[in-house]
Order: C-alpha cells, then structure tokens, then sequence
C-alpha cells in the first residue's frame, strides 16, 4: 500500500477566547468539540482517538487523566490522552494525531486544546505557572519569569540589530487590529504605539500591553486520512508536513539570544523536504506570546530577513495586505492565549483563510499556509506548514 502523504482538516470549532469564569473545562471542550462535528457531519462514533492538548490542568484545575475526563464528558468513546509541552502542547497534539494518520493505523481523529487559566486569578500563581515551561533549576528559582527571559532576547535583538522600541509596539498594534476583525478573538480594541509603551511595565522594554493575557477557551480540529477526507470535503485542505525542533529550554545554554534555533530547524527543513522556498509562504500564524517574540519568529522562519524583523513589521509587510501577513487571527495577543489552545486556533485560521471565511481578515491569492508555536521561551517549536489538495 502506498504510504500517505497528506492528513486533511475537516472539520473545525472553537469558543471565543476570554474569560468563560461560567464554565468547566469539560463545558469549554464540548463547546468546541461538538462544533467540529456539525461541521465536519463526522459521527462521535468515528472518532478513533482523541488528542487533548494541554499545559497546565494540573496547576489550574487541579486533574489529570484530562484525555479520559474529557472523552467520557463529550461521549466520544476512544483512546484519549493529554500531550503536554508547555504552550506548545496544542501543536505537538496536532503534530501527534497528523503522524498517526500517516502511519495508517488511524482514519478519522479529533485534535482539542483546551485550557481554563481564570480560575487561577493571583498574578504569582500565574506566573508560577507559565514558568513551569521553563528551566525550574536554573531559571524559575532564580527569579526569572517569561517576561523576563524575552525582555533580554529583546534587549539583545535592539542592541544587536538596531530593532526599535516602536518597532516592537507596532508588532502589538497591528495585531489588535487584527484581532478587531476576529469575533472569536478576546480583543477588540485597538492600540496606538504610544499607547503600547506609555503601558505598565513589566521587564524593560517590555511593557504590560507588549504580553498575551491569561485566557480561557477552547479549539478543535477533525482530522482525515486523505483517501477519507474527499467523502466529506470536496476541497480538503491538507497539513502537509509538521516538524518538531528542538532548542535547550535555557536561555543561558542556547547559542544565540535572537533567534529561536529550533524554529529555525523545522522551517528549513519544511523548505527543503518540499522544495518550496519562504516566497511560497502566502501568510503564516506564529507564537506572539511577547510582542519581540514575532519579530525573531518571523526571521527565525525565513519569512524576513534575519535582523529585519522590527522594520519589516514598521514598514507594514507583514499586516493584512502587506507582503507576508503575520497574524491574521490577531496571534495570542489579541486573540487570546489559552495555552494549549494556542496551536489548534493557529490552524482554524488558516483553514478559515484557505476556505475564504474569514471575512474582513482575508488574505487572496493563498499558495501555502504556516503555523509556528512554542513552548517555554523557545525551547520546543513546531511549524507546520498547510496546502489544497492540487
């Protein structure tokens, strides 16, 4: 038999990201779990497993065994499991299912990430949290948080690359406008550069409007082998590849401080294993949970030049109708960042965009499609790239 090549969406749903302080974590996965179905008109009987992407039910929710709590709540009765990787855990889940498929042994999956941050409503346990995807020995205990680890990676992209402060507000303020188109987006509003920096601060130069806020949602995906997906989509568009990189998850061990070498790894050999080169790349999805984090992203992907990022983004090539669209959803900044939710709202917007759906938010002319999530500070990235079927 010929091995398969390509794993299709089918069938997509999520809430609206926010705070939901109303609902389980089981109502929020149902949520989006059951609009995966009436838009896939996939049977819960077929789903063949469930993958839950989460980072931290054990830190808000106090449960594991999340997979299992959540099949038996949805009624979707198959093997189900938790995959966690820090902010990442969304697309290792998705990367997971989309490898299975490959391999033949399933046909039909579910993919959810989900994750109910509100219930922990006090800033250190929240910070303690997030930090768990960092080095507990070497950078937790020693005082450093999220926030500070990329405000040096962004104090060395300036020093280095002559990267402005208002560059790195503009990342903020064209997301937001992004994310104003977005209905399901946690933010409406739009932000000014001024507005961006005169913010609280939180690690210098970044600012408290420079962050993604804490966030509840969920986002689901339905996944089909490629001789399965035409019986429910005539026009199927397809993952095509996935990679995993890996970087040490210490800032202090890693090379450089600008740029995120794991990414850097997956997107090359995405380009090379396809022959298709960063042109090819009509718009692309990537992990904005600090501002000065899209800049490296972009560079680190190939989609600007490495050192570029700042003026890139000040010179508009990467808004809506700009040369290379980064973030059309409004990315985890504007969107929301439910944290292992992050990597399957990353791919319903690309499917929106390649399906034409995405209203005033949409790109033309799409060639292909990129998503790029990480966990930690860069130590796990996963970039995933997305095409039709011709």
């Amino acid at each position: 038999m010929k091995q398969r090549q390509k794993v299709a969406i089918i069938g997509t749903g999520m809430t609206a990201f926010g705070d939901l302080y109303e609902y389980e974590i089981t109502d929020i996965s149902n949520l989006a779990i059951f609009e995966a179905l009436r838009s896939s008109k996939v049977s819960r009987k077929l789903i063949e497993s469930l993958y839950v992407g989460n980072m931290g039910s054990n830190v808000f929710e106090n449960q594991e065994n999340l997979g299992n709590l959540i099949s038996t709540y949805s009624g979707i009765k198959s093997p189900s499991f938790k995959i966690q990787a820090a902010e990442a855990s969304g697309a290792v889940a998705l990367r997971t299912a989309y490898k299975n498929i490959l391999s033949e042994s399933k046909d039909i999956v579910m993919v959810l990430g989900v994750e109910k941050m509100t219930e922990t409503t006090k800033q250190p346990e929240l910070q303690h949290a997030l930090a768990t995807g960092l080095d507990t020995m070497w950078e937790t205990k020693m005082g450093a948080t999220m926030g500070a680890l990329f405000a040096i990676m962004a104090k060395s992209h300036m020093k280095k690359y002559g990267t402005t402060r208002e560059q790195i507000a503009q990342v903020v303020v064209k997301n937001h406008n992004n994310g104003a188109k977005n209905p399901k987006a946690q933010f409406h509003n739009k932000l000014t550069i001024e507005k961006v920096m005169n913010s609280k601060p939180v690690a210098t130069p970044l600012n408290l409007f420079d962050a993604c806020a804490m966030s509840d949602g969920a986002a689901s995906v339905i996944l089909a082998a490629e001789d399965v997906a035409y019986s429910y989509d005539s026009d199927p568009i397809f993952i095509i590849d996935s990679k995993q990189g890996f970087a040490p998850i210490a800032l202090h061990q890693r090379d450089s401080l600008t740029e995120f070498s794991g990414t850097k790894f997956a997107a090359e050999k995405l380009y090379k294993d396809h022959s298709i080169s960063n042109k090819d790349i009509s718009f692309a999805e990537v992990h904005d949970i600090f501002s000065i984090s899209e800049i490296i992203a972009i560079e680190s992907l190939g989609l600007v030049p490495v050192g570029e990022g700042g003026k890139a983004t000040e010179e508009g090539v990467t808004s809506l109708d700009g040369e290379i669209p980064i973030n059309t959803s409004g990315g985890l900044k504007a969107r929301g960042a439910p944290l292992g939710a992050t990597g399957i709202a990353q791919a319903i917007e690309v499917y929106e965009q390649f399906k034409g759906s995405a209203e005033k938010r949409q790109v033309k002319d799409i060639n292909y499609a990129m998503s790029h999530s990480m966990g930690g500070s860069g130590g796990t990235s996963v970039v995933t790239l997305y095409g039709r079927g011709n």
